[in-house]
């Protein structure tokens, strides 16, 4: 082992004092090889100028891994979230990243739907109109007919401040099925359901307590009859036995049997009243508790109505909707000499209507449909692909080294964001060697490597890579080589010192 250190001591002083070498730059920068595997990768720190002894290249090189990726975003923006952190594994094809989308998002809900209109409209082009749609063209045509007869008729401005209402409300309509429910008109409709369903139970928890208040005096009521017949019962008996013994009754005896009597008769109608209250509420009960359900699900079924996204047959309703409140409007505000003509092109393109609605339609009609269909699907896809460009996918199976931002940072187009590299698969580069020196390295040429940090290891491996394209420096021009272990060490490190001794005669 000692005459190991001196050989290792005496090694490193050659290098270093090797003057007639070409001396390497004091900082050396591992530029990017045409490679399929490898990125360009900096060396940091200094390196000694190889040196040839005993007709044998040594030369320092550093560990670095095969690959190492600086990963970026291909536009700027604001960064939404980052799933990963230094040291976590990924695979290819692994979300890591992702700037914020939501409108990106919107961009592509939109394009879903109109793609989905497209393909409603092939498929209503090919089924030809429905017998509503027939049924409601001509009884347009009937409208349009009734309109021209009287069109003659004057026009007042409550006339046409109705039609200018019914265009703003058409038009109102026509951006609400657009653009969905609002917040606000989902939290009106979600407050009413909560609403429905709190008079629904105030209702319920009501009727009990009447039910329960009318049960405890109908057992009241009994128990006050029951006392009742039995005061009327000893009353009667005792006269009765004193009839039957022959003697007479007082007067206030005969008035208090009568009371009495009567005290029974009143304790039955009032249980009688109390059985009829009872019943009338168990009634009112089923019935009143069923209205209060069905205003909770009315109240359900507008939220999920208002919910969902609109049809396109709603779309085009409400679209219809606005040019017959423009046509309206413009009915009542042409100057009086026009009107008839107006009403006339009105009753044209009803006509005109109905008869697109029966006809066949043409291949051309069907040839367009479907290049909508085609276009709406290219428009999806664009979106989808633009929206992918704000996320970045792992290119391949590494692990994480750094991460340069936090969510909410802004970054520009290309910045590094985050650094992954190749942690099982690792180099030695040797990033200075000259033009001599470089004549005497081929590819496959086997090597042995030692490091400065671990004496005791050595490593044989071989010349995987030479790069074909010299680098100009202040000595000449310089050569990087990369080496192949054919093992490893796990206590070796990203950028330790490693030298490099080329097979001899190479």
């Amino acid at each position: 082992m000692r005459r190991f250190w001196f050989i290792t001591i005496t090694v490193w002083a050659v290098l270093l004092s090797a003057c007639s070498q070409p001396a390497a730059p004091e900082t050396e920068s591992i530029s990017s090889s045409p490679a399929p595997t490898t990125v360009a990768t900096p060396a940091a720190g200094p390196t000694a100028g190889p040196a040839i002894i005993n007709g044998t290249l040594i030369a320092n090189g550093r560990v670095q891994p095969v690959t190492v990726l600086d990963l970026s975003f291909v536009g700027g923006g604001s960064v939404a979230e980052v799933l990963v952190k230094p040291g976590d594994r990924v695979r290819a094809g692994d979300i890591i990243a992702s700037l914020d989308i939501r409108s990106l998002d919107l961009a592509v809900a939109e394009a879903k739907v109109a793609l989905a209109e497209a393909k409603a409209n092939y498929e209503q082009l090919l089924s030809g109109a429905t017998p509503e749609q027939i049924e409601q063209a001509e009884a347009e045509i009937a409208r349009a007919r009734a309109r021209l007869a009287d069109g003659r008729t004057n026009v007042t401005q409550s006339d046409i401040a109705a039609a200018q209402a019914e265009l703003r409300e058409a038009r109102a309509v026509l951006e609400r099925l657009r653009k969905g429910i609002t917040p606000e008109d989902r939290a009106r409709l979600e407050a009413a359901v909560a609403e429905a369903k709190a008079r629904l139970q105030t209702r319920i928890n009501t009727l009990a307590g009447e039910k329960t208040q009318l049960e405890s005096q109908i057992e009241r009521l009994a128990n006050e009859l029951r006392n009742a017949q039995d005061d009327y019962s000893r009353t009667a008996w005792a006269n009765q036995q004193i009839v039957n013994s022959g003697g007479q009754l007082t007067q206030a005896q005969i008035d208090n049997e009568t009371r009495l009597l009567r005290a029974v008769e009143n304790a039955e109608r009032r249980l009688q009243e109390a059985r009829v209250a009872l019943e009338t509420v168990r009634q009112n009960e089923f019935s009143e508790i069923a209205a209060y359900r069905a205003e909770v699900e009315q109240a359900e079924a507008l939220l999920a109505d208002a919910s969902r996204p609109a049809t396109p047959d709603q779309i085009a309703a409400a679209e219809k909707r606005i040019l017959q409140a423009e046509a309206r409007l413009a009915q009542l505000t042409v100057n009086h000499p026009h009107e008839v003509a107006v009403y006339e092109a009105e009753l044209r393109k009803a006509e005109a209507d109905l008869a697109r609605l029966t006809a066949e339609p043409a291949s051309a009609q069907i040839a367009i449909a479907q290049a909508r269909i085609e276009r709406a699907e290219i428009e999806l896809r664009k979106a989808e692909l633009n929206r992918e460009r704000y996320q970045i996918r792992a290119p391949i199976d590494a692990t994480v080294v750094s991460v340069a931002v936090q969510p909410g940072q802004t970054v520009d187009s290309g910045q590094r964001v985050i650094t992954i590299a190749t942690l099982d698969q690792w180099q030695i580069v040797v990033p200075n060697l000259s033009e001599i020196h470089i004549s005497m390295v081929r590819e496959n040429d086997p090597v042995t490597i030692s490091f400065i940090a671990l004496p005791d290891l050595r490593l044989n491996g071989k010349v995987s890579y030479i790069e074909p394209i010299g680098q100009e420096s202040g000595i000449g021009t310089i050569y990087t080589v990369r080496i192949t272990p054919d093992s490893w060490d796990p206590r070796l490190r990203w950028n330790m010192n490693a030298q490099v001794t080329f097979a001899a005669g190479g």
